[in-house]
């Protein structure tokens, strides 16, 4: 429409009344001025039949330094059509369709001298937005912009917003249901509908059920990118702690909405999916139950006795023929099987009780903020794939909370087995491995709760909650380590109660660490683990009695003199082997502070790689000396162990391509977003979550089955490494 020019003081005032005009289109109304001052600015009034809206040129725009504020000589507001309810349902039956609509625009200023204010309305042509087509749209901190998206029958019950920038401004992107008027500006847009900042890319699922007949999609530039970034770029650095400062900030927009998956595709995709993993997890359940049968241990002559035993500790003198003794077998360390086998199910028992009370309050808070986004629409809180999120069972991410089902099954799947091992190897003494069962169920309890806590963090993933997804991770890698020292150190293994003592610490430093990973926590973890890696080294070396080592040694001292010869290890392999380890874990430390302070990671996922990098380091070097003290590897272990590095090296590939990242702000993380790669319902991280439970349930199974060549082997014949 025509512009119009006017000038107006404190004593004239402008009134344009603009006729009805017959467009189901609404209008956009531009005002803009070049000498309005901004303490005296020019108030523009819109007057329509149901509603007034308001605003002033130049407009004042609150930065997120509170202290700062931005200056608009241009803006623009689009004024919601009166007639909305009509044009979206339209009743033929009261006769034919009319959709008309006229403004009165009120123009006043307390400016005792004249100044310019310029008015123009625009019709929006391309207000009404359809399915698949792309579109482009400027907006800026004066000027938001939004656009209205009608269901009919044939759109699909869920649709995907997805949204890019052409420049790196931050943006506030609405759904607002389809009642006028529209919450437009930067102060009341949270306030209405979901919402959720980005600069770069983003993408939002919307569906019928919240929004019956359509949604108005809002656009509004903020005027810094504090909130996308931490950063306030936008705001020159000498005007930062200015009360007023004048700025141009304009993005161009492009969005497009797409069909999500239809319900056919939910039912194929998650009925698939447990269909799949319940026949795989039968057919191996059946492999497992065969190789007991008829596989290395079915080769079992050892026929099952009552075993009695009497703890009694040992006498100093047993002590330091220990300590002194080069060539160690498993009959040293198994002299009271009974109680081992108690300690084994103290594992069971503990994991079984960590569980209960750490799992009742995760799902009571994940369900907590699961609400509190519904309520408040705020989709910054949990940081989603939002290009491959799909809502179902009132969850918003339902796919990524249903792909844990693997961890389950394959839990169920390992425990049923251990079970059924225990049939066929009993209660054993003074042959083979002590068998240590409590151990496996623990591991296969573990394996479950880490499917049912990796579904809680998907609820609602973010920082403050990461510790759920990656809390029973670290006592998997923990039981991992403790049954293959165990296996060789039955009676001097580490009980239960301290193990669970020293992983409750670790998860307490990996919460202060991931909410606060200052220099200052990585100073104290390196020291910690410094301390532990040290008296860990010392109990190893003295089989647990180090007061009774260290006497020994400074006995040698006093006797030998400080010579090569009483500082050389009695034990030189093992010697060797614990300085080897000890170097791996400090060069570990190392890479993790030089990933951390390079951004790469973060204190909770570098805690969680030092312990499974531990267990695999761990696990390597018992397989290699069991080939260096002539034992060999049976088939089954040879199966498991090439099927577990295979599932692994595919599930790390698909880890590492990260759909999300959490240390950065939620606008930043949407930057990472990727689409569904399988089933059209599944991304990388979902088949990271299938791959890597499998993996777990092949290297927990390579693990069972590494001793079996020995299992009819004298105790007194199998070394001590």
């Amino acid at each position: 429409m025509k512009l119009f020019t006017h000038s107006i003081n404190a004593t004239f005032q402008m009134v344009l009344i603009y006729p009805n005009v017959e467009t189901a289109n609404p209008f956009r109304v531009r005002a803009w001025s070049s000498d309005a001052p901004a303490t005296q600015p020019v108030l523009i009034v819109v007057q329509q039949e149901r509603q007034v809206t308001s605003w002033q040129v130049p407009l004042m725009v609150e930065t997120t330094r509170g202290r700062a504020f931005l200056t608009f000589a241009n803006t623009s507001k689009t004024m919601c059509h009166d007639q909305m309810d009509l044009i979206i349902n339209p009743d033929f039956s009261i006769g034919g369709l009319t959709i008309s609509q006229s403004f009165i625009i009120a123009l006043a200023t307390s400016s005792p001298k004249s100044v310019t204010i310029n008015i123009q309305l625009e019709e929006e042509k391309d207000f009404y937005v359809k399915l698949d087509e792309s579109y482009s749209l400027s907006v800026s901190p004066s000027e938001p912009r939004y656009v209205f998206f009608k269901f009919n029958q044939n759109t699909s019950d869920t649709v995907i917003i997805e949204v890019d920038s052409e420049d790196d401004t931050c943006l506030t992107i609405s759904v607002q249901d389809d009642k006028c008027p529209v919450l437009d500006m930067n102060k009341d847009i949270k306030y209405e509908g979901y919402y959720q900042t980005i600069n770069l890319k983003g993408a939002m699922t919307v569906t019928r059920k919240d929004f019956k007949n359509g949604f108005f999609l809002v656009f509004v530039a903020k005027p810094d990118n504090f909130d996308c970034s931490q950063e306030n770029s936008y705001i020159p650095r000498s005007l930062r702690y200015s009360l007023i400062s004048t700025l141009n900030i304009t993005s161009t927009v492009n969005f497009k909405i797409r069909s999500s998956i239809s319900i056919e595709d939910y039912i194929l995709a998650s009925l698939g999916t447990l269909i799949t993993l319940s026949v795989v997890g039968i057919f191996l359940t059946v492999f497992a139950l065969l190789l007991n049968r008829f596989g290395t241990i079915s080769k079992n002559k050892y026929d099952d006795i009552i075993v009695t035993d009497y703890y009694e500790p040992l006498s100093e003198d047993q002590i330091n023929r220990l300590l002194r003794t080069k060539n160690l077998n498993v009959a040293c360390f198994s002299k009271h099987p009974k109680r081992i086998k108690q300690r084994s199910y103290n594992y069971l028992s503990h994991t079984l009780s960590i569980a209960l009370f750490y799992s009742i309050p995760v799902v009571q808070l994940v369900v907590t903020y699961q609400r509190i986004v519904d309520q408040t629409g705020n989709e910054d809180m949990c940081y989603y794939n939002f290009l491959c999120a799909h809502p179902a069972l009132g969850l918003t991410d339902f796919n990524h909370i249903f792909s844990n089902i693997g961890y389950v099954i394959f839990g169920i799947i390992f425990i049923f087995v251990v079970i059924d091992r225990h049939t066929i190897i009993k209660f054993r003494k003074e042959k083979g491995i002590p068998v240590h069962y409590g151990l496996y169920h623990a591991m296969g309890v573990a394996l479950i709760i880490e499917g049912l806590l990796s579904a809680c963090y998907h609820i609602c993933p973010s920082q403050s909650n990461y510790q759920f997804d990656t809390s029973f991770m670290y006592i998997m890698a923990v039981l991992c380590m403790i049954k293959l020292y165990q296996n060789r150190h039955p009676d001097i293994n580490a009980t239960a109660y301290s193990t669970f003592t020293v992983l409750g610490a670790a998860i307490f430093m990996a919460m202060v660490g991931i909410l606060n990973g200052s220099l200052a926590i990585w100073i104290i973890f390196v020291v910690c683990y410094t301390v532990l890696c040290i008296v860990l080294s010392f109990k190893i070396y003295f089989m647990n009695y180090v007061l009774d080592g260290l006497k020994q040694f400074k006995t040698d001292i006093v006797r030998k003199g400080f010579c090569s010869d009483a500082f050389k290890p009695i034990r030189k392999a093992r010697f060797i082997l614990l300085l080897i380890a000890n170097v791996a874990n400090y060069a570990m430390l190392v890479a993790g502070l030089l990933l951390y302070t390079t951004d790469v990671t973060d204190f909770g996922t570098f805690l969680l790689g030092l312990l499974m990098g531990n267990s695999v380091v761990h696990a390597i070097f018992y397989t290699c000396m069991k080939l260096i003290c002539k034992e060999r590897i049976c088939v089954e272990a040879i199966f498991y162990g090439l099927c577990g590095v295979g599932t692994w090296a595919a599930a790390t590939v698909f880890f590492l391509d990260a759909a999300t990242l959490w240390t950065v702000t939620p606008a930043e993380s949407r930057q990472w977003n990727q689409g569904c790669i399988l089933l059209n319902f599944f991304d990388k991280h979902d088949v990271w979550h299938l791959l890597s439970s499998g993996a777990l349930y092949f290297s927990f199974m390579f693990l069972m089955c590494l001793d079996d060549d020995i299992v009819d082997v004298d105790q007194t014949e199998i070394p001590v490494f």
